[in-house]
């Protein structure tokens, strides 16, 4: 009789289901943290869409407070924080090199001689 006879199936099932466990657990916590980085991605694009209406808020009313007569020395002064908005990056003196990379160098076999008519010459000697 064969080895397999021996075996009971409940046993083989139930190892075989605590495998298939085991290994979907991993697809599980692999699912929860996509969700979870999804949330704080969404988290931050919020914050920043927030950042930025309070920066549009701020400096909109830095320009009205110089406006009606006020320095930014004497808003300074008083503990207010400077206008800081936002600037472009500064374009660049030089431009960008391109990075150039050196074309292949490949072997002329033309010009070489063939070997291949000698081993056959030799091969039916």
């Amino acid at each position: 009789m064969s080895a397999i006879t021996t075996l009971d199936k409940s046993t083989v099932l139930a190892r075989a289901q605590a495998a298939i466990n085991n290994r979907t657990r991993y697809v599980e916590m692999l699912f929860d943290a996509a969700i979870g980085a999804a949330a704080a991605h969404s988290a931050v694009a919020d914050a920043r869409e927030t950042a930025a209406i309070a920066d549009t808020a701020f400096e909109k009313a830095y320009r009205d407070a110089v406006a009606v007569g006020w320095t930014p020395a004497e808003l300074s002064a008083a503990g207010l924080p400077t206008s800081s908005a936002p600037r472009r990056p500064a374009r660049r003196s030089t431009p960008r090199r391109s990075r150039t990379t050196p074309a292949p160098t490949t072997s002329d076999t033309s010009t070489a001689p063939d070997d291949s008519a000698s081993n056959d010459q030799q091969a039916t000697a």
